[in-house]
């Protein structure tokens, strides 16, 4: 089976190869396509081998899976979710200056380290520390996400840990998931935080399927504190 679909991303025409044939799919990577593999019952995932991503069943080829598997392959963002005032994306290059300025999360030393953040944990992953844009003014208000908890939960004296549990019916597995968030100096007191953190939070268990949460935050950080109890995080 060999089938492709075209995908319009920023008014261009991407073609993705959708199939189940080994040398199409290695065909394709040679010549530098968009590619989705098929899997059927008995194969080797060997034979699969050239496809960036797979499905099992073609109705799983949504517009927003094909979009996504276009994007990845442009090197473009990744749209995560929006809200009323917010749009939740991927960081990509033109977000360093003002990532740099603020010095978020683990402070990028250098834009080749976001360059490499930006490429291989959302490739890896699929999720991360994201940007959040407000959308009236499409300004960088600040960053927030999700990423697999380091460390010992409770072992640094210095942040209090809080936990969140998905509730039942949320598709919850066992994964537990560590929520950071950041919103720069003129986007607080808006509401940001808590309008990203909750849509996030739902990404969360609804896509990843994380069963758990939780959030560190340095003791006497009242406000982001209250925040995160506001979520309905708890010691």
């Amino acid at each position: 089976m060999k089938e492709t679909r075209m995908v319009c991303v920023n008014k261009r025409e991407i073609p993705i190869l959708i199939t189940d044939e080994k040398e199409a799919l290695l065909a394709a990577k040679a010549a530098g396509g968009a590619i989705v593999g098929l899997w059927r019952p008995g194969m080797n995932m060997e034979e699969l081998s050239g496809a960036g991503y797979v499905v099992e069943d073609l109705d799983d080829l949504t517009e927003e899976y094909l979009e996504r598997v276009a994007r990845r392959h442009l090197g473009l963002p990744w749209k995560i979710c929006e809200t009323e005032h917010l749009l939740i994306r991927e960081m990509f290059g033109d977000d360093f200056d003002e990532i740099w300025e603020h010095k978020i999360g683990r402070g990028f030393q250098t834009v080749e380290e976001f360059y490499a953040y930006t490429k291989n944990q959302y490739a890896f992953y699929e999720f991360g520390f994201w940007a959040v844009v407000e959308k009236k003014t499409g300004a960088l208000a600040g960053v927030a996400g999700l990423t697999v908890p380091a460390g010992d939960e409770s072992g640094d004296p210095e942040m209090e840990t809080l936990f969140l549990t998905a509730e039942e019916g949320d598709g919850r597995g066992t994964e537990t998931l560590e929520l950071g968030y950041h919103m720069f100096p003129g986007f607080r007191r808006k509401g940001y935080g808590r309008e990203s953190c909750e849509a996030i939070l739902k990404y969360g268990r609804e896509t990843l399927l994380a069963g758990r949460f939780l959030v560190r935050i340095r003791k006497g950080n009242e406000a982001s504190k209250r925040l995160a109890e506001s979520l309905g995080f708890h010691i």
